[in-house]
């Protein structure tokens, strides 16, 4: 698979690196001058850039098969529950979503806070 500048830019475009900053990225990252740039390229580049967020990606592909395996528990199993079953799920779903929520929240004021700081700099 390959992605075109343009479908480069239009997912990794921020608002703060310029057009220009971002063809220098995408060149640098494919390492020839053409217009297409090999994903296999794209994944190496960050991965060589996770750091500290290696166990935060592979937590939350756990997270996602977790609450997926859940799902679809809940879909087979919620109509034949009792009222008291049915309430514990319901209960569960809503506490497992305000827990993500709330961690969304989180991400998005460090987000925020790193969009100012990133355009305040000269």
């Amino acid at each position: 698979h390959t992605l075109s500048f343009e479908e480069f830019k239009a997912y990794f475009a921020d608002g703060i690196l310029t057009t220009d900053e971002l063809r220098e990225l995408f060149y640098s990252i494919d390492g020839r001058q053409t217009n297409n740039l090999d994903t296999d390229k794209l994944s190496d580049y960050f991965s060589q850039h996770l750091g500290e967020y290696l166990d935060v990606l592979s937590a939350l592909e756990k997270l996602n098969v977790a609450v997926l395996k859940a799902m679809d528990k809940t879909k087979e199993e919620y109509q034949g529950s009792s009222v008291l079953g049915q309430f514990v799920t319901r209960f569960m779903l809503r506490e497992t979503s305000s827990q993500l929520l709330s961690l969304q929240m989180s991400l998005q004021c460090a987000m925020e806070a790193v969009e100012v700081q990133s355009s305040t700099t000269p």
